[in-house]
């Protein structure tokens, strides 16, 4: 599947001086931990009180090493996904609508990077197989929000992205203004 990617001045990002490092076809492999919680949302749903449900699952569920735990059940079922893919919805491999990072990145633009001409670059996890339908890969960068979302076409077309990248806007700037009074 191609790998869309929608991020500000994307024409930027330099190509000179980027190693690559390609794994072989046949290599199936899930490196990583990670907690799988599943919540039903219905339309009258408060997103805060959605937030808070996922958070405090999330929460629960790490503070008693379940990402560790599982590990090797969500890497067998990956790989009989993979093997088995009308196993997931629409045999499309995708294994859930959206993965949330906990921790963010923290990134500074340093004197090296102004000096070989580097303006804009992005960093997301690689999702190869089985994985999320819609990643969100978020960074502050020198201060400021930088957010890049991946997503598998023709499961999702730009047009669902744009949509859904403009809601999510919407409900940022929302959410930043609560507690403000107008003046």
């Amino acid at each position: 599947m191609d790998q869309h990617m929608i991020h500000n001045d994307l024409d930027r990002v330099p190509t000179r001086n980027i190693n690559i490092i390609y794994l072989p076809s046949m290599v199936n492999g899930f490196y990583h931990s990670a907690i799988l919680n599943i919540h039903q949302v219905k339309g009258g749903d408060e997103l805060w009180e959605v937030a808070k449900r996922s958070y405090m699952a999330f929460k629960n569920s790490k503070d008693n090493n379940k990402h560790f735990s599982d590990m090797a059940d969500l890497n067998f079922l990956m790989c009989k996904a993979i093997n088995n893919p009308g196993l997931t919805a629409s045999s499309s491999l995708r294994a859930s609508l959206l993965t949330v990072f906990e921790d963010p990145v923290i990134d500074n633009t340093n004197e090296t990077q102004r000096n070989l001409g580097l303006d804009d670059y992005m960093g997301c996890a690689s999702v190869h197989g089985v994985g999320p339908s819609i990643g969100i890969f978020d960074t502050i960068r020198d201060g400021e929000l930088d957010c890049v979302c991946v997503y598998p076409s023709p499961l999702h077309s730009r047009e669902q992205m744009l949509e859904l990248v403009d809601a999510m806007k919407m409900v940022l700037v929302e959410g930043g203004s609560c507690g403000k009074s107008e003046n």
